[in-house]
């Protein structure tokens, strides 16, 4: 008979923003392995795409490959004997390589483009059933995944997570296995040219090893590190939006925003650094590139002035060297993006290891006659014990009001009943099953609830009372909001299809509980809780929602939370709990009589002079 939540509610996870260590933790390749392992599933009905973007990958590189050595032909064959004014014996005409090259660059971007629009097919289509499952997992969670969650963050890990794996596909793993195969078919062309200029040329590879190495582990480290401080970001942008009304009655502007400044700073810090290091990647890679050219053109040079190179051939080196590091280059760059995208992946997955969902039995009866037994219950949040011992029986058609103090085990008890949290085994039964036992989809149907919290969609005043069951018709919705003493917020709205705001905005806050009780009435269900539903609303709307409870208490067996002596008086039997425990039971005018912890809540309202007696 308390106001208010009864129990404490299991402690929410803050996240805060960490320093970060002076080096990253080393990650092992097997654990980036195992995560691409249980990504695949998702990927395999797209895999002939996926297919299409690999065999592009030989082909492209082909028409890269192609291109200076046909630079070198023309160069060295029809060119030079063109200005020595001699014929070119054994070389290709000079409109033969030209096509030939033309030919060459067509096919490098065109398999290029095959291999972009392949694999972004696959991969969105494969993100596209990710998010499905992260979504349904999510709704699959009991509501104590929920009390440790916030909302922001589950947000971020099925938006910006999910889509940071795209670049896996699109510019990820597939992309570096085409410059692997670039760097692996230039090395092989320049050997096959020249091996003396290609040593000269690898001999800045152990330090470009050593660099990528480098910046991955770094670039790891801070791109965990940026989806964590998003995370923090986007939850308690989603929490001050959900409490803006709060936040401003308490004058929590100012503080708030500096939390959320301080927040997007930890973001924008980590991004900095992982930017700083990206573009220190690209620009060390691009110096090394031109020291790479330099010490060509000094070494070459020298032998071309002694003939031993040709001129063709260190132009065809050059271009190759632009073009290994154009691979090398990218293939780091790629590296970082896959990191992001690993690290992303890596949340997703833990996510859906964290399952706190409750397991479907197989009982489902198609009449629930409303029994309820409650034996020797106990129960906790965590450390924190609510419920000790309780033991209750509520027969069919049967009203049972729950009243005590705050902290009493009053809302604990509703949730238990209606499975939002797990009960001990065998601790609570309905008709004679035990809970856990019966089909979770029949168990919502046969026990309807209605809370003192109503939460509306942004729809229809029919979506919202159907929820979205085809066996409820347009009839059925009219009926139970008339029912539920709606029938002038219907006509003033126009009719069932009228939409409702974002939370039920443009309804009261007892039409929004009443609504509640519509629900209810359209579902039928043979068992109702009903959670604190008439707390905190005025006398005229107790008055329609009393009534409407006079229709849901008519032929239903029904558990309420009571906060009111109207609905308490109605009740077959009063069960008062005072700290996990009940310590009386009996009819109204029995506890009255009784003179005990009832009777000394009713006098203390009525002293208050309020129509509630909690």
């Amino acid at each position: 008979m308390a106001g208010g939540r009864s129990e404490p509610q299991p402690p929410r996870i803050v996240m805060t923003s960490a320093a970060p260590p002076s080096a990253p933790p080393r990650r092992r390749r097997s654990h980036d392995l195992r995560l691409l392992q249980r990504f695949w599933p998702y990927l395999r009905a797209d895999r002939g795409w996926l297919l299409v973007g690999l065999v592009s990958v030989p082909l492209m590189s082909l028409g890269n490959l192609a291109q200076p050595w046909i630079l070198k032909e023309a160069i060295d064959g029809p060119i030079a004997h063109a200005l020595k004014h001699q014929p070119a014996p054994g070389f290709l005409a000079l409109p033969t390589l030209s096509a030939l090259f033309l030919v060459a660059v067509l096919g490098d971007y065109g398999f290029r483009s095959l291999q972009l629009y392949a694999l972004q097919r696959a991969g969105f289509l494969s993100l596209l059933r990710l998010r499905r499952a992260v979504f349904q997992h999510v709704l699959r969670q009991g509501a104590a995944f929920f009390d440790q969650r916030a909302t922001g963050a589950l947000l971020t890990r099925t938006t910006s997570d999910v889509e940071a794996i795209a670049e896996i596909l699109t510019y990820g793993i597939v992309g570096i296995l085409g410059d692997v195969f670039d760097i692996g078919t230039i090395l092989l062309a320049m050997f096959l040219l020249d091996v003396p200029l290609t040593g000269m040329t690898l001999l800045a590879a152990p330090g470009i090893v050593l660099l990528v190495e480098f910046f991955r582990r770094r670039l790891r480290f801070y791109s965990v590190d940026i989806r964590k401080s998003m995370s923090q970001a986007s939850g308690h942008f989603q929490e001050a939006l959900a409490g803006a009304p709060i936040v401003q009655l308490h004058g929590r502007e100012q503080t708030t925003v500096e939390e959320y400044r301080r927040l997007n700073f930890s973001y924008l810090r980590a991004y900095r650094i992982s930017n700083w290091y990206d573009a220190s990647l690209y620009a060390v890679m691009d110096g090394v590139a031109g020291l790479a050219i330099a010490v060509l053109l000094w070494y070459g040079g020298g032998r071309n002035l002694q003939g031993a190179v040709t001129l063709g051939l260190l132009v065809a080196f050059v271009q190759y060297i632009q073009r290994i590091f154009v691979p090398v280059r990218e293939l780091s760059g790629k590296v970082a993006t896959l990191e992001r995208a690993m690290a992303a992946l890596e949340r997703i997955f833990e996510l859906l290891d964290a399952d706190a969902s409750l397991k479907s039995g197989t009982h489902a009866p198609r009449k629930v006659e409303g029994r309820i037994q409650v034996r020797d219950l106990h129960f906790g949040y965590g450390e924190t014990p609510v419920l000790h011992g309780v033991s209750l029986e509520v027969q069919p058609g049967q009203v049972v009001a729950l009243v005590g103090p705050t902290g009493s085990g009053k809302t604990t008890l509703a949730r238990l009943l209606t499975r939002l949290y797990p009960a001990p085994k065998d601790a609570i039964l309905l008709d004679g099953v035990a809970i856990e036992d019966w089909d979770l989809q029949a168990l919502r149907r046969g026990v309807g609830v209605v809370s003192q919290d109503v939460f509306l969609f942004a729809g229809t005043l029919h979506d919202n009372v159907a929820l979205g069951r085809d066996d409820i018709g347009p009839e059925q919705v009219r009926k139970a909001l008339d029912a539920a003493q709606l029938g002038p917020l219907v006509d003033r709205l126009g009719g069932t299809q009228a939409l409702l705001s974002e939370s039920g905005a443009n309804l009261s806050s007892g039409e929004r509980q009443l609504l509640s009780i519509a629900r209810i009435l359209a579902g039928d269900p043979p068992v109702v809780v009903l959670d604190e539903a008439t707390a905190h609303i005025d006398t005229e709307t107790e008055q329609a929602l009393q009534r409407a409870l006079d229709v849901v208490f008519a032929s239903r067996t029904v558990v309420v939370v009571a906060h009111r002596l109207s609905t308490i008086r109605k009740a077959d039997c009063i069960v008062v709990l005072e700290r996990g425990r009940i310590v009386e039971q009996g009819r109204h005018d029995e506890l009255l009589a009784a003179d005990g912890l009832y009777a000394g809540l009713v006098r203390r309202a009525l002293q208050q002079a309020q129509p509630p007696v909690a």
